[in-house]
């Protein structure tokens, strides 16, 4: 893919951001399992695409760490580094001498998507799933987990909003004037998930074969439960697969169906000729593109019905 731009990674806080110069969004990017750890190196050609249709991204990386099975805890921990990048963004800006109205992109909620591969996309929906109204939140949780993990979730929980707190008084201080800088988890923010692999069980060849991993928080069947429970959300999500992936197959069959029974129709679903690694790959100009497109799908969808988006939105 010929290069249109020199990428300008910024390492902030434990991640690294690519700053578009007028952006028209922000990009929340989550790899795969230990191309996740590394997105700078694995995923440059799919960044390139994205910066040169007018995205920022912020590249999220995660530990290298095959027993780190809580992914309920790697969810919230992203979530609070995207709470300290916003404040740490604004700053770079501000210092730069950045206009008002590029600092205000950076500091709405509104302004920011999320894109998840493979594992990256687990985390996503995890998020998702928090976002429910608190009441709501733990009858979901309930219902599909243990209560002593209940229990543990919602102090790590409680420490994640204690973060958003914190990032939202000092954002105040950085910028009086600033429209809109509160944000209830990932509430009313598109995600595209590429290949989404969920369920920690990989399948060899499309055969009967299957390894799995066992002590994972939330397992498969938690993680199907919560997702068919929360039928109020994912209204805003697009899902991209591959045709010859045998890794999240099954995954993507069951989030597929899954988005059909969603209020928003049709839904955002789409096959590419691929593998599951495929994002990670030079020609990926026919996936980017995808990827946009159902942006804007989302996007325009969000402002059809943000009455109905916005109407259980809790005060922050």
């Amino acid at each position: 893919m010929p290069e249109t731009s020199q990428l300008n990674y910024r390492s902030l806080s434990h991640s690294q951001v690519i700053l578009h110069p007028n952006p028209k969004g922000i990009i929340q990017f989550i790899g795969g399992f230990v191309f996740g750890s590394f997105p700078v190196p694995a995923y440059r050609y799919l960044h390139q695409f994205l910066f040169d249709q007018g995205y920022s991204l912020i590249l999220y990386r995660f530990p290298l760490n095959p027993f780190q099975l809580n992914h309920w805890q790697v969810a919230l921990d992203l979530l609070k580094e995207q709470y300290v990048l916003k404040v740490e963004i604004v700053k770079l800006l501000k210092q730069a001498k950045q206009p008002s109205e590029i600092l205000n992109v950076y500091a709405n909620p509104a302004n920011y998507r999320w894109l998840g591969h493979s594992l990256g996309s687990k985390y996503v929906i995890l998020l998702e799933i928090l976002s429910h109204k608190p009441e709501r939140r733990i009858q979901v949780l309930q219902d599909a987990l243990r209560q002593e993990d209940v229990n543990s979730l919602v102090q790590s929980i409680n420490v994640a909003e204690a973060k958003k707190r914190e990032a939202e008084a000092s954002l105040r201080q950085l910028l009086p004037d600033a429209l809109s800088i509160s944000q209830f988890f990932i509430r009313d923010q598109p995600a595209v998930l590429i290949a989404p692999e969920v369920s920690n069980t990989v399948r060899f060849l499309r055969s009967g074969w299957r390894i799995s991993s066992s002590g994972t928080k939330p397992n498969q069947q938690q993680t199907e439960n919560l997702i068919r429970d929360s039928k109020e959300l994912f209204n805003l999500t697009g899902i991209i697969s591959f045709n010859l992936d045998a890794i999240a197959e099954d995954d993507v069959a069951f989030l597929v169906e899954e988005i059909k029974h969603r209020a928003f129709q049709p839904p955002l679903s789409k096959e590419l000729y691929g593998y599951h690694l495929q994002p990670l790959g030079i020609h990926i100009e026919d996936l980017g593109r995808d990827i946009v497109n159902f942006y804007e799908e989302l996007e325009q969808r969000k402002a059809k019905s943000k009455p109905s988006l916005t109407s259980e939105l809790i005060a922050v």
